[in-house]
């Protein structure tokens, strides 16, 4: 995991114009060593996510770290920053976009953003631990693969559903623009049909780098156990090797053994600790807290993009 003791002045931040190709070949170059923990900066850098706001904190010219601040999920990314200047990128982005509603980054340097967020008056909601796991092989195959097919028309309404089990939605309620938008902007979401339709997911947001992110791992609460997660994301991970990839990475709760059990059955291995934070303004519960190691398990968030709930 990436580290940094920065000393003397506080950083400089400065908006990028990531549209340039020279701006663009920079910060590839100085996320390449830390594309793990970065990819959910990479990876929409190559893929030109829209509503995206990308920074860099610098001092005499040379960079000490990058954040960015997505529109459609209202987050706020830091990567390949030592704590001093995750706090500083943190206070800067959250003055500029000041809807802001999570914060995701390893956990050493998003601690320290987030007890800078509670002093501007932001709360950490839930349990925002995540285990980092990484991937640089193809998986064992794995049965049930052969019933794996890309997502088409009919599906996207049964993968909405899907979803709502990683986010606690309730499965009631009518089915949003904003539900189907975030399941047809993924280049790639593959589904396990038993016959039936679409009983098991996939999704990346595509590569980065060399590395692609496995999110939205959902499958039916009532054909769980039966290996359908492990088939859909082990076709996953062979349809993104076949572009190109060379490293799958994942985010997962940490306290999720179901999910951990079938990750490391198909060869991904823990690599560190992540965060993924909700963030309200003012006070939750009756007190603000800045981030904690020690919440309850129990306690639960909007996991937000990078989510995997239930392992088989």
């Amino acid at each position: 995991m990436f580290t940094m003791i920065c000393s003397g002045p506080s950083p400089k931040i400065d908006k990028l114009d990531h549209g340039d190709p020279r701006v663009r070949e920079r910060l590839f170059a100085f996320l390449r060593p830390h594309e793990a923990e970065c990819l959910l900066i990479t990876g929409n850098l190559k893929n030109r996510f829209p509503g995206t706001h990308l920074y860099a904190a610098g001092r005499r010219g040379e960079w000490l770290g990058v954040g960015g601040y997505y529109e459609e999920p209202q987050a706020v990314v830091l990567g390949a920053a030592g704590d001093e200047t995750a706090r500083a990128l943190a206070a800067e982005l959250a003055r500029r976009h000041p809807d802001l509603q999570s914060l995701c980054a390893p956990a050493g340097p998003a601690d320290a953003a987030c007890r800078v967020l509670a002093g501007m008056g932001w709360t950490c909601v839930g349990d925002p631990r995540y285990l980092l796991m990484e991937l640089d092989e193809l998986p064992p195959p794995q049965r049930f693969e052969d019933r794996v097919r890309p997502i088409r028309l009919g599906d996207h309404l049964r993968v909405v559903k899907l979803l709502r089990w990683i986010h606690d939605r309730p499965q009631e309620a009518p089915v949003t623009e904003r539900e189907l938008r975030a399941v047809q902007m993924n280049p790639l979401c593959l589904v396990l049909d038993d016959g039936s339709g679409a009983v098991a997911t996939a999704q990346t947001n595509g590569m980065g780098i060399e590395a692609f992110q496995v999110l939205g791992v959902a499958t039916d609460p009532e054909r769980r156990n039966r290996g359908y997660a492990r088939a859909v994301c082990a076709s996953l991970v062979r349809a993104m090797w076949s572009r190109g990839a060379r490293r799958a990475v994942l985010f997962m709760k940490r306290d999720n053994s179901a999910a951990l059990e079938c990750y490391r059955n198909l060869g991904f291995q823990v690599q560190g600790e992540y965060r993924v934070a909700r963030l309200v303004r003012g006070e939750a519960d009756g007190s603000v807290r800045a981030m904690n190691p020690n919440y309850s398990p129990r306690e639960r968030m909007n996991r937000g993009a990078c989510s995997n709930r239930k392992g088989e």
